[in-house]
């Protein structure tokens, strides 16, 4: 097939000068060319024919029109039509982005936020022939600011949110809660569920002055009201606390409720608690016991030590210190200071008689399948070596496949293999390394990077940088984190003292 670049606009004749068309008219017919090729791109998706789609936008794409440089990468990153891939997708974003698309900014910015949590391997000259762009796409903080920035500024509202989420945070450079929160204000009051959020957090947790619950209520109001998780676990916190409102136990137990089919894990915990004292619902330490469960399964280190606290106190059940050693630990290795305490407490006791023997190995089905990449399995096996829960206690098997499961990707892995490093338990003490994991979790929108990372401000950074750490605390407690409530008070005396 002739290249459309070179089909004649003309007869041919004799006269060169007169058969040369006018410096303006190739380029015309190229724009039209390529615009005809993505509408035709475009039928093809709406005909369910991916496949094809993705080859016609990959042949405009490659003739440089920025809109199916972006319709291609979308197709890159989704997986729709040809091979999933984040290198790629980042690859055309950025084509797109360098012709002025802001919205392949905001897309691109999600994308360097995160990467794709794997190491790049070594690749041979064929196998780099094959994929140009590489196999995996490295996180960027530095870079994915640069284009939120861009993108925000061009007025594309969710990039805004994730701005304001960048400036908070501190990624990618100095923290900035000032203009965070005008970003925030700018998307939220635009609609976005995040910035709302975003927004309310600040207030709750004194980033722009003291503390302010009553306006952050407002805006936790208007993410619930899109359904936020998150924001109706925090409109919950303010009800059971009494923040900025009175206290209400059977509203915050309602919107407890409401958070946890959205599938938040502090809900569960949060209404655990309420269960097990019966505020404002009929005391039910059973149900209690199984929300607990359900929170410390998705990473919960505070559900982990009152899980320990059951089986320590005997409430409903008789005392097994053997069953809440299990729970002190895997809190302990999230680093919860209350369940450390408990343990060492045991520990001088002499009483830990009822725990149960460790096996030697784990169960093969989670090593065969940790093996295979599976970062659940990983992820298990990691807390199992650290805890002695079922093996015996092994933390370089912890951090090995606590770093198996957080290249695949798992958030809270993330946050293990962080605080392996920060310790120097199991793997050598590498604080850049730990800073990088943890950030890594955090630009997952994983919580129990927050506290993680204002332990290292706090405790293992030389110097301590306490206005570091006290803005990651803050923002944790503010969630509704009460460790991190723990751990903003010492750091506050500490940076008093």
């Amino acid at each position: 097939m002739t290249d459309a670049a070179s089909v004649p606009v003309a007869e041919p004749v004799a006269s060169a000068a007169a058969a040369a068309p006018t410096p303006a008219r190739p380029s015309r017919l190229r724009r039209l060319f390529r615009r005809d090729r993505v509408a035709r791109a475009k039928v093809e998706l709406e005909a369910d024919k991916p496949v094809e789609a993705a080859r016609v936008y990959r042949a405009a794409a490659e003739k440089g029109d920025p809109e199916a440089a972006l319709a291609l990468a979308v197709l890159h990153e989704r997986g729709h039509g040809l091979a999933r891939s984040l290198a790629d997708a980042a690859h055309w974003y950025r084509r797109a982005a360098g012709a002025g698309d802001a919205r392949a900014d905001a897309a691109l910015a999600t994308l360097l936020l995160r990467g794709d949590g794997r190491p790049e391997p070594a690749l041979g000259p064929a196998i780099r022939q094959l994929f140009p762009n590489g196999t995996t796409l490295a996180a960027d903080h530095a870079g994915a600011r640069d284009h939120a920035l861009r993108a925000a500024e061009a007025g594309i509202v969710a990039a805004q949110a994730t701005l304001g989420y960048i400036l908070a945070s501190g990624i990618g450079g100095p923290a900035d809660t000032a203009a965070a929160a005008d970003w925030y204000r700018k998307a939220a009051e635009a609609g976005n569920p995040e910035a709302a959020l975003g927004l309310g957090t600040l207030l709750a947790g004194g980033h722009l002055g003291a503390p302010d619950h009553e306006a952050a209520r407002r805006w936790f109001e208007q993410a619930a009201e899109a359904g936020n998780g998150t924001a109706l676990m925090s409109l919950g916190v303010q009800l059971m606390y009494g923040l900025g409102t009175g206290i209400d136990y059977e509203a915050a137990a309602g919107f407890f409720k409401r958070a946890i089919e959205k599938g938040n894990a502090q809900a569960m915990r949060h209404l655990g608690l309420l269960l097990l004292e019966g505020l404002g619902v009929r005391k039910d330490i059973e149900g209690a016991e199984t929300l607990l469960r359900g929170a410390a399964a998705r990473g919960d280190a505070e559900a982990m030590a009152r899980l320990g606290d059951l089986y320590s106190r005997g409430i409903g059940r008789p005392v097994d210190l053997g069953f809440a050693s299990r729970w002190y630990r895997q809190a302990a290795v999230l680093g919860h200071a209350g369940a450390v305490r408990n343990l060492e407490q045991i520990a001088r006791s002499g009483t830990e008689g009822t725990l149960r023997p460790a096996a030697a190995s784990p169960p093969s089905d989670l090593e065969t399948a940790a093996s295979r990449g599976n970062a659940t399995a990983a992820f298990e096996l990691g807390v199992a070596y650290a805890t002695g829960n079922g093996v015996v206690t092994d933390f370089a098997k912890a951090a090995r496949y606590s770093r198996i499961a957080a290249e695949a990707g798992h958030p809270i892995a993330k946050v293990n293999i962080g605080r392996f490093h920060m310790r120097g338990v199991g793997v050598p003490r590498d604080l850049e390394a730990a800073r990088t994991w943890l950030e890594s979790a955090l630009a997952d929108g994983e919580p129990q990077a927050l506290v993680a990372l204002g332990e290292l401000a706090a405790y293992w950074s030389e110097p301590p940088d306490y206005a570091a750490a006290r803005l990651h605390l803050e923002r944790a407690a503010a969630a509704g984190d009460d460790r991190a409530r723990d751990l903003l008070a010492d750091v506050l005396r500490r940076a008093a003292s």
